[in-house]
């Protein structure tokens, strides 16, 4: 058994024969056209919301609190020198 739930909604009729020659030519049935466009909508969606989430937390960033990269590859002990 499929994991997957059943849409049925309206079409505008005058969009339905132009649907179907988008659907010929990039040889998708209706059903995989849909299905690709209405899942790559919601991941884009979900992208803009997580983007609008971390575009708040930076502004809620003390910037006076920031250190150097130099200082962060120092606390976490990395160095520029290569070992021999």
């Amino acid at each position: 058994m499929k994991n997957t739930v059943r849409l049925n909604f309206e079409f505008p009729r005058e969009h339905y024969p132009y649907l179907k020659m988008v659907c010929a030519k990039k040889g998708l049935s209706l059903k995989d056209f849909a299905t690709e466009l209405l899942v790559k909508e919601i991941e884009e969606y979900e992208d803009i919301l997580l983007a609008n989430q971390a575009d708040e937390r930076l502004k809620e960033i003390d910037v006076s609190e920031n250190i150097s990269i130099e200082k962060a590859m120092e606390e976490a002990g990395w160095d520029d020198v290569e070992e021999v």
